[in-house]
Order: structure tokens, then sequence, then C-alpha cells
């Protein structure tokens, strides 16, 4: 019997045999092992199999013993070294293997069967040691020996060999030499699953299909692994139904039964098969632990979205998104937003569609549109605004363009913004004339033009149109008059009429030509233009079926006024009794207006009749009670009640320490005692007069009148000696031209006569001839300067400082020199001029020239220099108009150099006494309301600033608005804040300044809640169309800073992203 181990056959002699026989036993074996020799390499390598064949009953005769045990031991010495090295193979000492296998070649015939079995071994431990030459080794085998059983295993041990190293590019090269029909099944569906997937890797994935598809119905350990891979591929191919062949035969593989779903899933969605899907992900509920279940679960969303069941779709996109908001794909983010958009649940439908939103890619832009629509049902109208504004620009969709330009247009409309709405409207007509909305569009449109707020725009517009219907002459009456108000209460009053006179060229809305008329009355008014102002103010009066009284109230003041100034007393009578006497108590103006109709009966000389209207006015409580008292102090003087007309005069004096009165007050009880012969006590009045108030227009008369008082004293000496300082002191002045022949005689009686020629000559050089070249150079560059030629009438007025040094006219000439000056904007050289005239208290325009001195230092932010100026013009103040100056300019500059408590003084002293119209009210109110507010006490500062909004609606109501929202934003309440910034926009929307800053404010209040998207779209918006630079170069500069957080919040949130891979 014959044992055969480990492919090496052994030999153990069993009995006698003869020569033939066993050389017979020698080629039998031989083949046998030409046969084993075609078992897989892997099986030979390994050692796990062996073969045992017996041989029984083998008769073997005629070889001595003698010579057989001699070549068997040589044999076995030489057989030791392959024996040896199958042996260290077997145990991948693949080194030593080598070495044993090339003695054994070197020892035996190249021809030798094992010796060539040696060479494949030899080529194989090479490649598994690495060695650079091993696949040309195996290259030269199979070369070599063609015919050779291991030729075949060769390229696919080098193919398996590379592809347990994931050299797949090699391994697929060896896979493609291999001649798997000479391969048994199983070694062929090893190479073929493991040549498709080393394609597979490569991308080639054509190729890659052809070796799975051979074996994927095979079963096997790569049956469902190549199902798997075909499966994939093909879905990839979007061969959809082979691939869900594929894949659902891989799934019933335990190993790809929790990984295929997820591919199932997806070639269902592919294939819109959502019914299918729907069953089959309701199917794997119960399982757990599935690969990509969250993906499941969306797709599972997607197909309820794509069946409009948006109810089960939440659902789901609820389940996949919960802690992937930041994360999610921006399409899955929208289409869950759009679901919740659809199903009412607009809180969550926000959340998701702003996450959606990135940019102003399609998905941007969709998001925008649907915010759009949910902010407008919230009433939040300028987030609304802004996402339309985004989604309007998608020009890829221009169904999309059309509905979020008609919003974007419509919304407009509705914040009041109707310059806007108008541009948005005309661009609708021509870009989308056949639109779903054309009708509305139109209507929308016209009234547009009615409500058109921003003015300015508005006139631009309607005035290029070739034809205006009737709708659009009364938008272009509204805001011609709009604008004319808008000038008027920047006190641009000669332009402000303009546009008055241009609203009233289109008397359409009666309304509108009365507010107009009344308007263009006052400016005219103001201007001094009376006979023109009253013409204005008639014209309400005359309007057929105009009842509005409140108005016609106004009206009636206005023409007292006019004809008061006009010195028509017995028109002003008739207008002011009217006022008086219908209107109601609470009119602001009703005090004011009985001291005017008092002062018509003054000079008429009804004294009862205007003593009644003075303590009329007293009973108001005005604050002109010093006049009144005053007035009536004169009256009953002239009615010789002496002692009562010198009480009222007296209470003037203690009562109202701060009147601009009080010199007339002391001027009219000297008066008093001088009439009734108390020269001494008359005396000691006009001296007190003269020596508490120098610069009093009063003062050059006190003196005349004291040197009467002197005379009548028979002091002539201090009788000459008033005289005399009259002429010196007010050369110009009209008391001291009449003081010569007075003045003579008490000289003579005092023995001075000779003096009187020198005071004599000072009276004439102060009154030139008038028709002399001097005057005549005077008046024209006087002319030059009301004609507002101003750059002559500097160097007319120069040439004449220059040329008449020593004239009395010098002053003015150097005061209309400044004046031009300073209306050219050249203020450094005005105030030279005013600060050498400053000192001279007699010059006539004294008061103003301390005004444009106040005026100029405040302009270039010199508030402390400009505060003494202030000061000194509230002090020798001669009208309301120079009092409320004086006053308005100390609120500012202590508000401005933060010294609040004065501040708050002078505009409570606007509010009780200075001010002189209704926007001087308002403002004093909105700087009460700043004080406060930089104090930090905001609960007093937001009473002032509702108070100055309630009452006024120019720039002084928007900066009032502003700052209460500012004070919201602080406080954070930014709900209130958010509210009180879009009503500005809308109820504000011409005072372009501060609708830029409620913007800015707007993307800061949106900022602080978190919510980026309405941030940026409101600067978007201020970028995109705002007018002002500056405010755009702020908007940039804020987008810039929120953008740049949001990269590195994103970069930080994949940082953490790649952490907790880890």
């Amino acid at each position: 019997m014959f044992l055969y181990t480990n492919i090496d056959f052994k030999f153990v002699f069993l009995g006698a045999c003869g020569s033939k026989l066993f050389f017979a036993q020698m080629i039998f074996f031989k083949r046998l092992s030409a046969i084993t020799d075609v078992l897989p390499s892997f099986v030979r390598k390994s050692g796990m199999i062996k073969i045992y064949v017996a041989c029984v009953a083998l008769a073997l005769s005629g070889l001595p013993a003698k010579l057989y045990s001699q070549e068997l031991l040589t044999q076995q010495k030489e057989e030791h070294f392959y024996k040896k090295g199958i042996e260290l193979m077997d145990r991948s000492q693949f080194g030593a293997a080598l070495e044993n296998f090339s003695e054994y070649i070197s020892l035996h015939p190249a021809s030798d069967i094992k010796t060539i079995d040696a060479e494949y071994y030899v080529a194989f431990c090479a490649l598994n040691l690495f060695h650079t030459d091993a696949e040309k080794l195996f290259s030269n085998f199979i070369v070599k020996h063609p015919a050779h059983p291991k030729a075949v295993l060769a390229n696919f041990d080098l193919a398996n060999f590379f592809y347990n190293e994931k050299n797949y590019k090699k391994s697929a090269i060896y896979f493609g030499k291999v001649g798997f029909s000479e391969m048994t099944a199983e070694q062929q569906n090893t190479g073929r699953f493991r040549w498709g997937y080393s394609l597979f890797t490569q991308k080639l994935l054509k190729e890659s299909l052809e070796q799975f598809n051979a074996i994927k119905s095979q079963g096997g350990q790569y049956g469902p692994a190549a199902s798997y891979y075909a499966g994939f591929v093909e879905y990839g191919q979007a061969d959809f139904d082979n691939s869900l062949t594929d894949l659902k035969r891989a799934e019933k593989n335990e190993s790809y039964a929790k990984v295929v779903p997820y591919l199932i899933v997806n070639v269902y969605y592919k294939k819109k098969s959502y019914d299918e899907l729907l069953a089959y992900t309701a199917a794997l509920k119960s399982t757990e632990g599935l690969t990509n279940g969250d993906e499941i679960a969306l797709l599972s969303a997607e197909a309820y979205y794509k069946k409009k069941d948006y109810k089960n779709a939440l659902e789901g996109y609820n389940q996949y998104l919960k802690g992937k908001e930041e994360t999610a794909d921006k399409g899955v983010l929208l289409r869950a937003g759009y679901a919740a958009f659809v199903l009412n649940q607009d809180t969550q439908a926000i959340t998701y569609l702003k996450k959606s939103f990135t940019g102003k890619d399609s998905v941007g832009c969709y998001s925008a549109y649907y915010l759009g629509s949910l902010y407008l049902k919230q009433n939040q109208k300028p987030m609304a605004l802004a996402s339309f504004d985004i989604a309007r620009k998608y020009f890829s969709d221009k169904q999309l363009v059309e509905e979020s330009s008609f919003m974007y247009a419509k919304v407009s409309y509705d914040m009041g913004r109707s310059d806007q709405a108008i541009v948005e409207f005309e661009k609708m007509l021509k870009g989308f004339p056949g639109s779903v909305h054309i009708t509305e569009i139109k209507e929308l449109l016209s009234q547009a033009y009615v409500n058109a707020n921003n003015f300015n725009k508005a006139i631009e517009y309607i005035e290029s149109l070739p034809t205006r219907s009737v709708a659009v002459e009364r938008a272009y009456q509204k805001a011609t008059m709009l604008k004319g108000l808008d000038l008027f209460n920047k006190e641009d009053y000669l332009q402000a009429g303009e546009f008055f006179e241009r609203s009233l060229k289109y008397p359409v809305d009666l309304d509108y030509v009365a507010e107009a008329s009344f308007w263009n009355g006052e400016a005219l008014s103001i201007n001094k233009k009376y006979n023109e102002a009253s013409a204005s103010y008639l014209r309400i009066v005359e309007l057929d079926g105009f009842k509005n009284v409140d108005l016609l109230m106004k009206v009636r003041y206005g023409l007292g006024y006019c004809f008061y100034n006009l010195e028509q007393y017995d028109k002003a009578l008739f207008n002011f009794k009217e006022f008086v006497n219908k209107s109601p108590k609470g009119q602001p103006n009703l005090a004011d207006g009985a001291l005017r109709l008092a002062d018509c009966y003054y000079v008429s000389k009804a004294y009862n009749e205007a003593l009644t209207n003075y303590r009329k006015a007293i009973g108001f409580n005005s604050s002109d009670n010093d006049y009144a008292h005053l007035q009536v102090g004169i009256i009953l003087g002239i009615q010789q009640q002496y002692a009562e007309a010198s009480n009222e005069l007296t209470l003037v004096i203690k009562n109202y320490p701060q009147s601009s009165l009080i010199d007339e007050a002391y001027f009219q009880r000297s008066q008093l005692d001088f009439e009734q012969g108390k020269y001494a006590t008359a005396v000691e009045g006009y001296s007190k007069l003269i020596a508490s108030y120098p610069t009093s227009k009063f003062t050059p008369y006190a003196y005349t009148r004291r040197a009467a008082s002197y005379f009548n004293l028979k002091d002539y000496n201090k009788t000459s000696d008033d005289y005399i300082s009259a002429i010196k002191n007010y050369p110009n002045h009209p008391a001291a031209k009449d003081v010569l022949l007075p003045l003579q005689e008490s000289l003579n009686l005092a023995g001075r006569s000779a003096e009187f020629d020198q005071n004599f000559e000072l009276v004439k050089k102060a009154s030139p001839d008038a028709k002399g070249i001097e005057s005549v150079e005077f008046e024209t560059a006087k002319n030059l300067y009301f004609n507002e030629d101003y750059s002559k009438a500097i160097v007319r007025f120069g040439a004449y400082i220059s040329n008449y040094p020593q004239s009395p006219r010098l002053a003015d000439a150097k005061y209309y020199q400044a004046e031009s000056y300073y209306r050219t904007k050249e203020l450094a050289k005005a105030l030279a001029i005013y600060t050498d005239l400053s000192p001279d208290q007699s010059f006539p325009f004294a008061n103003r020239v301390t005004g444009r001195m106040a005026d100029i230092e405040f302009k270039q932010a010199k508030y402390e220099l400009a505060i003494p100026h202030f000061q000194k013009l509230a002090r020798v103040a001669a009208n309301k108009k120079e009092q409320y100056s004086a006053w308005n300019g100390l609120m500012e500059s202590h508000y401005h150099l933060a010294q609040y408590d004065s501040s708050k003084k002078y505009a409570e002293s606007i509010l009780e006494k200075g001010s002189v119209n209704a926007g001087s009210s308002n403002k004093a109110v909105l700087f009460l309301g700043k004080i406060a507010k930089a104090k930090g006490d905001f609960e007093s500062a937001k009473d002032e600033f509702i108070n100055t909004i309630n009452s006024a609606q120019d720039e002084y109501g928007a900066e009032a608005k502003y700052e209460l929202g500012d004070i919201f934003y602080q406080t954070k309440d930014y709900k209130q804040c958010y509210a009180t910034l879009v009503s500005l926009n809308t109820d504000f929307a011409s005072y372009t300044d501060w609708v830029g800053k409620s913007y800015l404010l707007l993307a800061d209040n949106y900022l602080a809640q978190g919510d980026s998207f309405n941030a940026k779209a409101a600067l978007n918006s201020l970028i995109s169309s705002f007018p002002q630079e500056n405010v755009k170069a702020q908007a940039r500069e804020k987008l810039n800073k929120i953008e740049a957080a949001e990269i590195k919040r994103t970069q930080s949130l994949k940082a953490d992203s790649l952490d907790d891979g880890n």
C-alpha cells in the first residue's frame, strides 16, 4: 500500500516486486501526480487537504533490494528541500521557503515536474515577500510553461494578492488575464466578485456590473454581495427595475438586510413609486439598526410631499430634521417649511424657511417668497417687503418674479410707500401686461398716486407723464402741497410758496385746496407779503361748502395778522373778533388773538373794549401776560387813572423779572410821573432805566425825557448833559435829531452856550446829504444785497468801507457785508465783522449781530463759544422770535455739551413762553425726551417722545419715533421696537434721514433676536435702493459683519462635526 501526502509521494515498500511492474507503477503515480497538481493553489499552499492513495497487492519483483535502497536514500535527501519548502510556505515563512525551493531547483533538471512546481513557488514566495521581481517571475513562468496548470493559477494568485493588498488597479489587470473557464465554480465566483469590486473602486461601473451580473444569482459567499453592488451600479445608471430586483435579492441575506433598505427606498423614490415606497418604509418600522434610518425617514417624508400629503410629510421632516436644522440640505428645509406653510403651522414654517435661506439661489428665493407671505399674514410688513424683494430677483422663474414683484409693490403701498409702489406697479404694467393681477395693479396704482407720501419722487414722476387722469391730478395736488409744507417746516418759506401755488393749479380736492391756501398764506405772511397772504387766506373763506371750522378759525387768525401788519385795523379787528368769539377754549392761539384784538381796539382808541380784551387775555393765563398788564397800564394812564396804571406797570416790573418789557414798564411808569408833574420821581425812573438797560430802545428817549424833567426842575446843567449824551451816544437815533432847540435853550440858561456849535456839528455829521455820492454808493451796494447778489454786494460794501471810514453808515455797511458773507457760507469772514460790530449796543441791528455770532459758533460745533452769545441774545431780545432763537440755541448747545439740566431749563422756557409756532413747541418737547433718555430716565423720555409724535407730523415727530424705537431696542423690548420703527417708515416716509436710520436700527433689532435672515434682508434693501450713500455704506458695513460671523459659525459647526466623528 502506498500513502500520498502533501502533494508528495511517499513510498513504503510492502512486498517484493518485479522491475517491469515497478516501472508501470511509477508511470501510474506520475499520472496521478499530474491530476493532483490541478488542485487550487491555495489548497496546496495551506496543506489543509491530504490525499491518501492506496495501492493494494502490487507484486513487486525483479529489483534487487540493495540497489533500490541506495536510490531511495538519495531521492529522499533531495526531496527534503522540496518538502521543507512546502512546510515553510504553509507557515508563511516565505523567505526560508524560497531558499529551499531554490536549492531544490538547483539539484533537479528543469524539465522535472517538481522543478517546475518549485519555480512557481519561488515566484509565489517572492510575491509575498514583496520582491520587485515577483511579477516578472510569474510572467516568466507563464511564458515558459504556458500549458502547465499553474500558469492558469499564476494570474489568479497575482490578482488575489493585489486584491488583498487593496491595490485594486493591479488586481483588476490580473483578474482580466485569468481564464475563468478553466477554474472551479468557487474560484470563478471569488475571482469575478473581486474583479468586479476592483473595477467598482476605480469607478469603471459598466465593466464592474458585468462581473457582478455573472455571479449575482449564484448564491454562496459572493452572490448577495454581487447583487448588492449590481443594484448599486444599476441605481446609478437609472436602471431602476433591475436595481430593485438585485437589491431585493441582496436584502434576503442577513449581512445586507439592514443596509439595502436605504437603496431600495431610493429606487422607489427615483421611480416615483411613492405608494410602494411608503408601504415598504411602513414595513421597516419595526426593524432596528437600519443603516441611514434618518435618510429613509426623509425619503418617506419626501414621498408624502410628492403626494401632497403635507401632514405626514411634515411629521417625517420633523423626525429627520430634529437636531439637524443647521446642517440639513436647504432644499429639504424649504420643503419642510412649505409643508408647514400649507398646514398653517406658521411658526414652524418660518423656522424652517429661514434656515433654508442662504443666498439668492432658487432655494433662497422660494424660501423668501413664502416667508414674505407668512410675514404678511402676521402683519410684519417690513419683513414681508424684504422677503419679496429677494424673491423677485430670481429671474429664472418668471412666475415667481411676477408674483413676488406684485406682492412687493402691494406691500410697499400698504406701508404708505406710495412713491415706491408707483414705480413698482409701473414696472409691472410694462413687464407683465398680461398679469392675472393687471386690474388690481391699475386700481392700486391710481390710489398710490392719491396717497403718495414721498412727494419728491411723486412730483417728479407725475410731471413726466404725458397725460394725467383726475386721480393723478389729485395725487399731484397733494404731493406738491406736502412738499410745500416740508419746505415751510424747514423755514424755506419762499420755495414753499412756489409748491403751494403749484398745488392750487389743480383744485381737484377741496380739502387740499384749503390746506394749500392756508399754508401759502402763512408763508407769504412770514415773508411780510401781507396783501398776497390775505388773498390766499380769503380763498378759503370763499370756498363754497367748506366747513372745516378749525381751519377757518386759523384763517381768521392769519387774516387778522395780515390786516394788522397792513395797519388796516378795522379788518384786523373783524377777523380777530371772529377768531376769539368762535374758537374753542383749547385753541392754542386764543390768548394771542385776544391780545391782538385788544391792540386793534387800542389803535382805534376804543380803550374800554381794549381793556376788556387785554384782561380777557390775562384770564387765559397767557405767556404774554406781561404785555397785557403793560398795555392795561398804558391805557389807564391815557384815561388818567394814574394810580391804577402805575400799579399795573409795577406789577410787570416785580412779577416778570425775566420779561423783555421791563424797560418799557420803567419808561411808561416814569412817563406817568412826568405827566402828573412828579419830575423828581420821573427822574428816578428814567435813571433806573438808563442804568439798568443801556441798550434798550427806550434809553435814548429816557435821556431826552429825563432832560425835560431836569429842565422842569430848573437843573439846566443836567438838562444839557442829558441832551448831549443823547447826541453823542445815539447820533443816528430820531431822538437825537429833535434835541437841538431844547439843548440850545438849556445851554444858554446854564451859561454854556459855547458848547452848542460842536454838538450841532455832531448832529449834522450824522445826517449827511442824502443826495451825495456817498449815499448813492451805499444804496447801490444795499440794492445788490437785497437782490441776493451777495458776491457783488461784498465787493461794493468793501469799497464803501474803504472809501468812507468815517461815515455814519459805516456800521450798516459792515453789517450788510457780514450778512453777505454769511449767506455765501463764508462764516469765518462773517464772524470777524460781527465781532467788530458787537460792542456797539446802540447799533440798530445789534440783536441780529449777536444772534449771528451765536449761530456761526453753533454751526461750527463750538458750543462753549455759542452759549454766551445766545445768553446775551436772550437778555436783549426785542421780540418772541429773537427770544425763541436764543432759548433754542441754548437748549441745543447745552444738550450737545451733555449739560442736560441747563438744556431742560430752556426747553421748558420755550414751551412756557418762547414758542413762535407749532414746530418750535414740538422741538422743545422732543428735546425734553432726548434729555431724559440721555440721563437714563427712559420712562420720562418715552412720555415726551409720545407727546411729540402725537402733535408733530414733521421731522421732529420722525426723530421722536426713532428715539422711542431706540429706547425699546436698548431695553430689549424688541417687539415694540419693531412696531415703532415700522410705523415710522409708514407715517414719516418723506423724512429720508430718519427712514434710513430706522432701517439700520431695525436690522440690529432683528439680529438681537437671532434673526439674521431678516437683518440681512433689511440691509440688502437699503443697499439696493436707498437714496443716501452714507446709509448704504453703514448698511454694507453691518452686512459684512453679519456674514463674517455666519461664516465663522459655520466653520465652527463643521469642526464640531469632525470632532464628533472621531
